[in-house]
């Protein structure tokens, strides 16, 4: 955004003194144009490498819980009955390995939904009209992420038929 302020500046400056010509007035409300649409496919970008990074973390914490259920699920609690009546309890933990909980894979609809939603939404800002690359990204990360998670489910029920 600062590129494209600093463009329109020097803009301002050209048509206010008046000794260049209409191309080069016409060329640099291009360049202020084109800073703007570049700047906003760069923030589109970082959003979709946020919630990315966000999709990890939230991955990472389930993960930590999965094992940390798993090693609670080794300790077990035991009684004995004694010859005279009376009961005894121990607690017996088992000495093994930490298992570690399985990766659950992504399916093919979740992974084509976070891929068309990004290629939507950066494809969005960069084709937007009227210089609203936001509503453009918005617009095209759903219609993209609809087309995605349509053929990743396509996708994963030909896996299941062929397996």
């Amino acid at each position: 955004m600062k590129n494209a302020l600093i463009i329109l500046s020097a803009f301002i400056i050209t048509v206010s003194c008046n000794q260049n010509t209409k191309t080069e007035v016409e060329q640099a409300k291009q360049m202020a144009i084109d800073s703007m649409k570049n700047q906003a496919a760069l923030e589109a970008k970082q959003m979709v490498i946020d919630s990315m990074k966000l999709e990890a973390q939230k991955q990472a914490s389930i993960d930590s819980l999965n094992a940390l259920n798993a090693t609670a699920n080794n300790v077990s609690t035991t009684s004995k009955v004694s010859a005279g009546g009376s009961t005894s309890t121990s607690n017996n933990t088992v000495a093994s390995t930490p298992t570690v909980a399985k990766k659950k894979k992504m399916s093919g609809a979740v992974k084509g939904a976070l891929i068309g939603g990004g290629v939507g939404a950066v494809s969005g800002a960069i084709i937007s009209r009227n210089n609203k690359p936001l509503k453009g990204a918005l617009i095209g990360g759903v219609i993209g992420a609809g087309v995605g998670a349509g053929t990743g489910a396509i996708i994963d029920a030909k896996n299941k038929k062929s397996n």
